[in-house]
């Protein structure tokens, strides 16, 4: 037997099959990671998304927690800063705003009972603005 026939009989990969088993391998991994880069990100925007709800939930109760009196309390109030100042802006660039509905069409919200409110929170999240809306009617108890 010679050398050339030696060669033929041992059993192995050749260059290009290791070549495209790299390339497959490279392919599975590079699938992982793009999937696992995307689950991260989706995790970030559920989570300041649950952010900004919160804190609009937490503006509304604010709001009902005022109603005992009459409703124009919660009108007067400056909602933006008591937000600041409740530790409400911990997302990138936060602005929370607040809208009062005139239910009745009569040109001013303040008659109506109960009162529509609209509480508005955005932000930044990566190069993309984000912002959630809450409303909730709210009355004098």
């Amino acid at each position: 037997m010679n050398w050339k026939e030696k060669l033929k009989n041992k059993a192995g990969f050749t260059f290009i099959e290791l070549l495209i088993g790299i390339t497959v391998l490279g392919v599975a991994i590079l699938g992982i990671i793009i999937g696992y880069v995307s689950c991260f990100n989706i995790n970030e925007i559920s989570r300041n998304m649950t952010i900004a709800t919160e804190d609009a939930r937490q503006v509304i109760e604010q709001m009902r927690s005022l109603a005992v009196g009459p409703l124009t309390d919660i009108v007067i109030e400056d909602w933006t800063a008591w937000a600041q100042n409740n530790g409400l802006d911990s997302l990138d660039n936060e602005q929370i705003s607040v809208v009062f509905i005139d239910r009745d069409a009569s040109g001013d919200a303040l008659d109506d009972d109960p009162l529509e409110v609209s509480v508005t929170v955005t932000w930044q999240d990566k190069l993309r603005a984000r912002s959630v809306t809450l409303a909730s009617l709210i009355t004098v108890r």
